[in-house]
């Protein structure tokens, strides 16, 4: 028989868990946390973070994204100093 195809959901997390990649899970309630996914199943993620393993479920999850560098300020967004303007006045 054949196997049924992985799904993308199973796909993400199974590279997640090979790669031991740090990743923050949002929650539906608006918690954000962060750890590594140890083992994940139908209903469940474990993630292990330096407090600990934690079991989430699925159901809870609303983003599961990898956690990566960014700075305060995009490379060459440079802001010119704010000067202070006028609102121009238009007489007849």
């Amino acid at each position: 028989m054949n196997e049924p195809a992985e799904d993308i959901q199973s796909t993400f997390l199974r590279v997640l868990v090979d790669e031991q990649t740090p990743v923050w899970v949002f929650l539906v309630n608006g918690i954000k946390l962060s750890g590594v996914v140890t083992l994940f199943d139908r209903y469940a993620i474990s993630l292990r973070s330096t407090s600990g393993s934690q079991t989430i479920f699925k159901s809870a999850v609303s983003t599961v994204m990898t956690q990566h560098a960014f700075s305060a300020k995009p490379a060459g967004a440079e802001r010119a100093p704010h000067t202070e303007r006028r609102p121009r006045v238009y007489r007849q």
